[in-house]
């Protein structure tokens, strides 16, 4: 007998596809939102695989079978952890599989930032040359000062990339490292305060929760240099949006590059954005080929591991 599998999110074809070319014939995958594969009911499900679907203790109760809740990503914001504990269901998360892709946006952000190269694409296609217009406000990357919150992972993935531009990295992180840690990457640990002041680019690499949501605030955007740059591919709120629209179209800093988590509506303040250099993509730091070639095969081992009444692997504590 086999087990069932159930992917909580919508995907395309290709990525059904994907799954299920990973999976072994003992592995029943259906999806909840099928584009072409085979359409499953949550109280079916052994297992639910999500990537942003949201894991409410509701959600939870309709799966009597539930025995494992596979993330495809290390963040577990959308899922009730607390709940799934007292059920006896673990979580399993990615850990440290995406640290490459994110890394690579975030620094493919820093560049086009400093280029504006988003804004001079639009305007190109539009006939409009404007060859010397942001002359004056792009910027090398070479030799600026990259403050990094957030020490993890990605974190560090980052340390490593940006290191091929000679650049002087400082970091804050509630866990500091340790001074052979920090001399083997060649960074220097800052308050949170000095890092924002002093940063001419700031990247998060933060998790999301109750003491980091909004840790880019008013006050911070307003401390940072008129010419530097945030990127931020973590989540969103981990920023107030409202400020960071503010200082964007009032020219308190000089861009932002966000991974946003949800659709923007006309309610969201990423809305009252005006022609600033401003950067959104749809929550596509972990989006590659690559990644998920790595993701579908631990769930696909998971499953396994399930069916055979073995311990999943990269389960929370």
């Amino acid at each position: 007998m086999g087990i069932v599998a159930l992917y909580l999110d919508k995907l395309n074809a290709h990525m059904e596809n994907m799954l299920l070319e990973r999976c072994s014939d003992e592995i029943d995958v259906r999806f909840l939102q099928p584009t072409t594969g085979k359409k499953g009911e949550l109280e079916d499900a052994d297992i639910f695989i999500v990537t942003t679907f949201q894991v409410t203790k509701e959600i939870i109760d309709q799966a009597p079978r539930l025995r494992l809740i596979q993330r495809t990503g290390i963040g577990v914001d959308m899922v009730d952890v607390e709940y799934a504990r007292q059920r006896g269901i673990p979580v399993s998360v990615c850990r440290g599989f995406n640290t490459t892709s994110v890394a690579e946006l975030a620094v493919l952000n820093m560049l086009a930032l400093y280029r504006k190269i988003v804004t001079m694409d639009v305007l190109t296609k539009k006939g409009e040359w404007h060859t010397w217009t942001f002359r004056h406000e792009s910027y090398e990357m070479v030799g600026k000062t990259i403050g990094v919150l957030g020490v993890g992972n990605i974190g560090r993935k980052v340390i490593e990339l940006v290191e091929a531009f000679h650049v002087n990295v400082i970091y804050y992180d509630v866990n500091r490292l340790s001074a052979e840690e920090e001399n083997r990457l060649g960074i220097t640990y800052k308050s949170l305060a000095e890092v924002i002041c002093q940063g001419d680019i700031i990247t998060l690499h933060l998790p999301l929760l109750p003491q980091t949501k909004g840790i880019i605030g008013r006050d911070q955007l307003k401390a940072m240099k008129k010419t530097s740059i945030l990127v931020d591919t973590s989540r969103d709120l981990l920023i107030d949006l409202d400020a960071l629209v503010d200082a964007l179209n009032e020219g308190e800093i000089s861009g932002a590059a966000i991974d946003i988590f949800d659709p923007i509506t006309a309610a969201s303040p990423l809305f009252r954005a005006r022609e600033c250099n401003l950067i959104l993509t749809p929550h596509i730091g972990a989006a590659t080929f690559d990644n998920y070639d790595r993701v579908y095969r631990l769930c696909a081992s998971n499953a396994i591991r399930i069916l055979h009444g073995q311990k999943p692997e990269m389960t929370l504590s």
